[in-house]
């Protein structure tokens, strides 16, 4: 008992003496020296300091990033030197072991990425996002819409397309963010179907009349649109965008793309039939230059060209012309009246409360309220269709779904 207990006061006192170890390369070297000197195994060196053993190889091998300082000061007594020495060795290992000067700079280059990139404010008021400084949260939530592995991997597109814009479209990166959902979305439904223009000339007759359908018809044209070479996707539509769609080419077959730009039921139909006249029309202008942007001055990039006149005016005669417009004017008060004479024209009445709107003097300040009071309920229509950004689902998952029910 006696010998336990002078062996005891005497790696106490060498503990404690005046310290003559120089500080090495590592804290683990450190440890062994102290070990040797005081001539003690590493289980009396834990009892020592109170310490367990996972703590400790956490700390030598730089695997603990996490750390309470009473465990270094600890180390710190044991060892001999000061704790700002113990601290800064500490601190070297775990960069050594985790990269964590590269860390810091991979991820500064991804805040930079995601903010040059991404429109943060505007994903956060669609509600793809919760955060506009949690980029970890941002990241997957971006990632995973817009299916992603990497945020590496997002790149834009050049925006060749041809643009269906309203006012004016701005250039930013949410076009590019739209644009590029668009693309994705065609890609991963890889229409099989060989395009045939005469086929769609033969079809179109056939589309006006599902626009009574409200709930189904736009799907089944779709549907049989694909079946055609032809892949058209809705894409969910940012607050700061006034695009109508977009025509490009995916895998030389003509690709559209919707969005529900002004909330107007007939606005889905009238973009549809204004991009399958691009299709019709334009279509070797598209494959050639792999573009076609409206453009009507240098401050407006997505503006009316001539081919853009003769798109809306193809689509405007198609579903409601402006004389039968004018013939249903008169009554556009008498909803049963105009009811009849839209069945009667093969449309959904929505369309002649719209097309009065665009056309109606500006002396009938009540057009556009009574248009927006009589349009359909497209809640049902749109959840067939698009991937909406407040949606917990990825775009795999939005993929398979869709070509499930429409794309097969």
């Amino acid at each position: 008992m006696g010998k336990n207990k002078s062996d005891s006061d005497d790696i106490l006192k060498r503990l404690f003496e005046p310290k003559s170890i120089k500080v090495k390369e590592t804290l683990s070297e450190l440890f062994e020296q102290r070990l040797e000197s005081l001539d003690i195994p590493k289980t009396t060196a834990l009892n020592i300091m109170g310490m367990s053993v996972r703590t400790l190889d956490g700390i030598l091998s730089g695997e603990q990033k996490k750390l309470d300082s009473t465990q270094l000061i600890k180390l710190s007594n044991f060892l001999g030197i000061d704790i700002e020495q113990v601290a800064t060795l500490y601190l070297e290992k775990i960069r050594e072991v985790h990269n964590v000067g590269n860390d810091i700079k991979e991820r500064n280059e991804m805040v930079g990425f995601v903010n040059e990139k991404f429109n943060l404010a505007e994903l956060k008021k669609v509600g793809l996002i919760n955060s506009l400084t949690d980029y970890d949260e941002i990241v997957q939530s971006i990632c995973s819409y817009f299916g992603l592995d990497n945020i590496f991997d997002y790149s834009e597109p050049d925006l060749n397309v041809a643009f269906s814009s309203g006012k004016r479209a701005k250039r930013n990166c949410s076009v590019k963010n739209w644009m590029y959902l668009a693309e994705q979305t065609c890609i991963e439904l890889r229409n099989p179907n060989d395009y045939s223009r005469e086929e769609l000339i033969d079809y179109f007759p056939e589309i006006r009349w599902q626009s009574m359908d409200v709930e189904n018809g736009l799907v089944n044209v779709i549907q049989h649109l694909f079946q055609l070479g032809v892949t058209v996707v809705f894409i969910p539509s940012f607050p700061s965008l006034h695009i109508r769609g977009a025509t490009f080419e995916v895998n030389n077959k003509p690709c559209i793309a919707l969005t529900d730009y002004m909330g107007f039921y007939p606005t889905l139909w009238f973009a549809l039939v204004h991009e399958l006249s691009h299709v019709l029309f334009d279509w070797e202008e598209i494959m050639i230059s792999s573009y076609h942007i409206s453009q009507e001055d240098q401050k407006s990039l997505f503006s009316h060209s001539q081919s853009e006149i003769e798109a809306d005016n193809f689509a405007r005669e198609y579903f409601f012309s402006k004389e039968k417009t004018q013939e249903a004017s008169p009554y556009i008060n008498n909803q049963e009246f105009i009811k009849q004479f839209a069945i009667s024209n093969n449309v959904d009445p929505s369309f002649v409360y719209v097309f009065y709107a665009f056309d109606a003097p500006d002396t009938d300040k009540y057009a556009w309220g009574r248009a927006k009071k009589l349009n359909p309920d497209t809640k049902k229509l749109k959840s067939k269709l698009q991937h909406d950004f407040g949606t917990n689902s990825s775009f795999g998952n939005h993929i398979k779904k869709i070509r499930q029910a429409i794309y097969n």
